[in-house]
């Protein structure tokens, strides 16, 4: 590798995937011919997650790692969301137990097993849970070695709430915005909402108020990863939305938060372009001034530490499992660098990439 550029694989902590598993086996060939080595599926079919994963999994298999979780909230969200209709083998929606409707603290330890069983690597616990019911569920995956990972905010609870509960990451930088607001809607549906919940004041609310500040320093102190998903947000919410969150994902990175590269969407493999991924990371250096380290940390260990696989991935060190880039020029000086990947090296098991 003489001349050439060594970093670790890229992580993609958000991915949405369909609920077909040819769908998602070539979608994990596609991110791994450009260098994302490993993925964390938010929310989907745990029986299609599971088959890819294992499969996924071999060095002998030139495919992103998958690692995914099992999605609950509070009966009324289910009321309201059909996006679950078709990712739960046919079943109600809440009933299964990678789409579960959590209503009381009774049976929440159980309820994790059976995701668990099911190879989820940890709880997306997403909205309408009151916070005993919240931190009931939060305990129950800990207790069982299971991560727990939430939005900022969870309706109703405020992102500080969310924080001392002890969650170990946290998506979309949006979503501090509902630390400043006198008080939170009580559901994730209430108008005008969209994919991400209520709309948030962001015309009214200063990225830098006191009291988001707060939450970012907590998150420092008890080492939660943000997830900031910056590129979803001018679409999925509004360009102001994305202003303000680019403004403060900035802040966090400043405060000593762990940011982490997810990128929120449902792509499907194309030969003329590369994932969105990478267009979340050039975001990060472009307009929230993350230097190319800064940026490349964030999508490697930071990664990671979200996923909880830091123990055997994320930077280039003796005693780790060597899923490795090789690249033609340095990132660390330009961020575009990371285009193209010339090898990618899954477990030890080199992977040039046609010319």
């Amino acid at each position: 590798l003489r001349g050439r550029y060594l970093l670790p694989g890229l992580i993609d902590t958000h991915l949405h995937s369909p609920p077909d598993s040819a769908a998602v086996a070539a979608r994990m060939a596609w991110l791994f011919q450009n260098g994302i080595t490993t993925a964390r599926d938010m929310a989907a079919d745990s029986h299609i997650l599971r088959a890819v994963a294992r499969a996924t999994e071999s060095t002998d298999v030139p495919s992103t790692r998958l690692r995914y979780m099992a999605f609950w909230a509070g009966p009324s969200f289910y009321q309201v969301d059909r996006r679950p209709i078709g990712s739960t083998q046919g079943k109600p929606l809440g009933t299964v137990p990678w789409f579960l409707a959590v209503a009381d603290v009774d049976g929440v330890d159980g309820h994790v097993e059976d995701a668990a069983a099911l190879g989820a690597h940890a709880l997306k616990l997403y909205t309408d849970l009151p916070a005993p019911v919240f931190g009931a569920a939060l305990a129950a995956a800990h207790r069982r070695g299971l991560l727990a990972a939430s939005h900022v905010a969870v309706f109703p609870q405020r992102p500080s709430a969310v924080i001392a509960a002890g969650v170990d990451a946290v998506s979309h930088s949006a979503l501090l915005v509902w630390e400043a607001v006198d008080s939170l809607p009580a559901r994730f549906h209430t108008v005008p909402h969209t994919n991400f919940g209520p709309i948030g004041p962001y015309h009214r609310v200063a990225p830098d108020d006191r009291r988001i500040m707060a939450v970012l320093d907590s998150m420092r102190q008890r080492g939660t990863v943000l997830d900031a998903t910056v590129l979803a947000i001018e679409k999925g919410i509004s360009p102001e939305a994305s202003t303000w969150a680019l403004q403060v994902t900035a802040l966090a990175r400043q405060r000593g938060v762990a940011v982490s590269t997810g990128t929120d969407r449902p792509e499907a493999p194309d030969p003329v372009r590369q994932p969105a991924l990478f267009d979340e990371i050039e975001l990060l250096v472009r307009k929230a001034g993350f230097t190319p380290s800064d940026a490349i940390t964030a999508a490697t260990l930071n990664g990671a530490r979200a996923i909880g696989i830091a123990a055997d991935y994320g930077p280039v060190e003796v005693g780790k499992i060597a899923d490795l880039l090789v690249l033609d020029a340095d990132p660390t000086v330009d961020i575009r660098n990371l285009r193209p990947v010339r090898t990618v090296i899954k477990g030890g098991t080199a992977y040039p990439r046609e010319p």
